[in-house]
C-alpha cells in the first residue's frame, strides 16, 4: 500500500509540474517549490532524451519509468512477504 501511495505522488508531482510549467511564471512559490522536488527526478532522464523541436519528454520518461518501478517493487513484495 505504502509502495503505490508514494510512486502515485512521484507520478502526480511529475504531472503537476509539467501542468503548472504550463500557467505558472517561474518565480511562483508554489511552482519553484515543486521544481525543487522533481528536477532531481527529471535530470536523469533529461540527460538521456533530449528535448526534440523544444518539447522536453523526460516527464513521460520519468512516469514510465516509476510506474515501472512501483509495479516490480509491488511484485517483490508480494512474492517476499505474500502480502
Amino acid at each position: 500500500m505504502f509502495i503505490r501511495i508514494f510512486f502515485g505522488a512521484m507520478s502526480f508531482l511529475v504531472f503537476f509540474h509539467v501542468i503548472l510549467t504550463l500557467f505558472l511564471p517561474a518565480d511562483r512559490p508554489l511552482r519553484v517549490g515543486i521544481s525543487r522536488i522533481v528536477t532531481p527526478i527529471l535530470a536523469p532522464f533529461r540527460n538521456i532524451m533530449k528535448p526534440i523541436n523544444g518539447i522536453d519528454f523526460s516527464p513521460v520518461l520519468a512516469i514510465l519509468v516509476i510506474n515501472l518501478a512501483e509495479w516490480l517493487l509491488s511484485r517483490l513484495v508480494v512474492r517476499l512477504f505474500g502480502f
